[in-house]
């Protein structure tokens, strides 16, 4: 069997801090164990290489660009038996071949009809299936479907966890680790307790919520500091500590040295990558109702629902905190996460489809 994935985003491989494209390498790289698989491919425009083809962790990396991007997926469907399609900014073109093309429906779930998304992209579209992440995406896209009476199926494959890039370190190991990002060596030794908050600092990840937060907390005592991705934001509070830009091996630090991990997203998030490695990682999530979430939440213990209120939000992390060291959970919470979203489990269930559809 050849795998292909086909991603437009402007997201760089291999080294993504977002969670779509972690989805992408971390499949391609369990697919080329597998004894059915021959070859796994991602193209892109958005690879960070200068050569034009390329292996890594075995597997095939294809650099796209505006003049050969149509007749590479045209070369790409009549050469391999699964193309896999994530597309943000790019309509996939009608172009029958030999491959099965599974529509990837891992995205944010934006109110498609008013500001555009995944979804419509894959509304109507030319393709054999749809997989979504969630119980909750496909519930968005049927809908959709309904309305325009669309013909593709969609099937639900959640995302799985790495536990080779995500593990739970105490702060104490991470003190001692020498390959860790400086700038934990600073923060560990001025302040008590960290927060995580892993999204650029805009509205609709509700960044809004940030600086009132920091005048509850009180965190002139430099009792608790908030880190992210906060490059190009002004006038934030002296406690507001710039990560700079996270390459993915380094999250785990980052998730394992915070006490709570900030989820204020205000868009209905299809999955939640965030939330599941940080819980993974043994670090209670303060999120906000919206779209998968509040599955997860139901099923992992250490994620926590709140109001979009301040007070409620204080209250959450003052919760978050006190159970961030707790043994008991920690374990209930990744046993639990390795029983359903464990990388055997979940590469198994996209095999099997795949399969179901080379076969008819």
């Amino acid at each position: 069997m050849k795998i292909s994935f086909f991603d437009d985003e402007p997201e760089i491989f291999p080294l993504q801090y977002g969670g779509k494209a972690r989805t992408i390498t971390n499949l391609a790289k369990e697919f080329i164990k597998l004894p059915d698989v021959e070859e796994v491919t991602i193209l892109s425009k958005s690879i960070n290489s200068n050569q034009r083809e390329f292996i890594k962790d075995n597997v095939r990396y294809v650099t796209l660009n505006d003049e050969n991007i149509m007749e590479m997926i045209a070369r790409e469907i009549d050469r391999v038996d699964i193309l896999n399609i994530h597309c943000c900014s790019f309509t996939f073109p009608n172009i029958e071949g030999k491959a099965k093309k599974m529509y990837f429906l891992h995205d944010v779930l934006i109110a498609t009809a008013e500001k555009g998304s995944h979804l419509d992209k894959s509304l109507g579209g030319n393709f054999d299936a749809i997989i979504a992440p969630s119980e909750f995406a496909k519930s968005v896209y049927d809908k959709y479907r309904k309305i325009i009476k669309g013909k593709v199926d969609c099937y639900v494959i959640p995302r799985h966890i790495n536990t080779e890039m995500f593990y739970d370190i105490s702060k104490e190991k991470i003190k001692r680790t020498l390959d860790k990002p400086k700038l934990l060596n600073k923060i560990l030794k001025d302040y008590k307790h960290i927060l995580f908050f892993p999204s650029r600092p805009i509205e609709e990840k509700g960044g809004k919520y940030l600086i009132e937060l920091a005048k509850k907390l009180n965190m002139k005592e430099k009792e608790i500091c908030i880190i992210g991705p906060f490059s190009n934001e002004e006038n934030l509070p002296e406690n507001f500590i710039d990560t700079g830009w996270i390459e993915s091996k380094d999250l785990k630090y980052y998730y394992s040295v915070s006490d709570v991990t900030l989820n204020f997203s205000e868009l209905p998030e299809s999955f939640s990558q965030v939330c599941l490695e940080s819980a993974y990682c043994g670090t209670p999530v303060v999120a906000f109702e919206s779209g998968n979430i509040p599955y997860l939440s139901r099923k992992i213990k250490n994620i926590f629902i709140v109001d979009k209120n301040i007070d409620k939000i204080k209250q959450g992390i003052e919760k978050a905190i006190k159970i961030k060291n707790d043994e008991v959970i920690k374990n209930k919470v990744k046993n639990e996460i390795i029983r359903t979203y464990g990388v055997e489990k979940i590469v198994n269930n996209y095999i099997k489809l795949y399969k179901k559809f080379m076969e008819e």
